[in-house]
């Protein structure tokens, strides 16, 4: 995605424009009911008006196109979100999480590294849903690209889903006192 300041400044117009409406019609799809965060589909919106912008420079975008291109993404992401149910992730006791420790690693070592790996995945577990599914997947070690083959998503929103999703363990992690983090 290129940054050129034109198409940043006709972005900042549309939105400046319809924000507020494609907040609203973001909103009335109680999007919560299927574990997505408005936000992130306000972020899709954003970056499909964008894609259309690079495409024709000189396209006038009325309501109807805001408004297709809302509900395209709506339903775009409840057809993911669909397709692919929520995992569960284990609760604590559930799974032990000693195997994801060093094995040759003592027993006070061990029983540390396993309460820290128990307090990542409840601070996992409380993300939104996209956000955590990308998360558990980058942290597992796929790329974007594939991530966003698995979700369905454009690498881009990947991007920011994980961004966000990250951004948030890191505050939720070092409000437990397990340390700062760096990017």
């Amino acid at each position: 995605m290129s940054f050129d300041p034109v198409l940043r400044a006709r972005l900042a117009r549309l939105l400046a424009d319809y924000g507020a409406k494609v907040r609203g019609l973001i909103e009335s799809h109680g999007l919560a009911q299927y574990g997505i965060d408005p936000a992130d589909i306000e972020q899709e919106v954003r970056i499909r008006l964008w894609k259309a912008l690079e495409r024709d420079r000189n396209a006038a975008f009325h309501t109807s196109y805001i408004q297709r291109t809302v509900l395209s993404s709506v339903i775009d992401a409840i057809r993911a979100a669909r397709a692919r149910p929520a995992e569960a992730l284990p609760s604590e006791g559930e799974e032990d999480v000693t195997a994801l420790v060093e094995p040759t690693a003592g027993p006070e070592r061990r029983a540390v590294a396993s309460e820290r790996v128990g307090r990542l995945a409840a601070c996992l577990a409380e993300l939104p849903q996209r956000r955590r599914e990308v998360v558990a997947l980058h942290l597992q070690g796929f790329s974007l690209r594939e991530i966003g083959q698995f979700s369905g998503a454009s690498e881009e929103a990947v991007r920011k889903l994980l961004e966000r999703g990250l951004q948030t363990l890191r505050e939720r992690l070092a409000a437990l006192g397990l340390g700062e983090f760096d990017e």
